[in-house]
């Protein structure tokens, strides 16, 4: 089982990463939608790959990750 790192919290507008699928897609955050049966926020991506559907699509919060290039870094002087 793999240690998975602190994710800030991702809002509205972030590039996010599918973390579960073989092929990570990614996308940006449009907007939250509540909760599933299960209790897991859940939120609508749209996807930055022409052909992946449906787009946008509802997906759960904890698959998503922040795209590599949103990660905070160390402050720089």
């Amino acid at each position: 089982m793999s240690a998975r790192r602190a994710m800030p919290p991702i809002k509205p507008g972030d590039q996010v990463v599918r973390r579960h699928r073989l092929l990570k897609t990614t996308g940006t955050l449009v907007r939250f939608a509540g909760r599933d049966e299960n209790g897991a926020a859940r939120a609508w991506i749209k996807w930055t790959h022409p052909t992946t559907l449906p787009n946008p699509s509802l997906e759960t919060v904890n698959e998503l990750e922040l795209a590599e290039g949103d990660l905070p870094g160390p402050a720089t002087t």
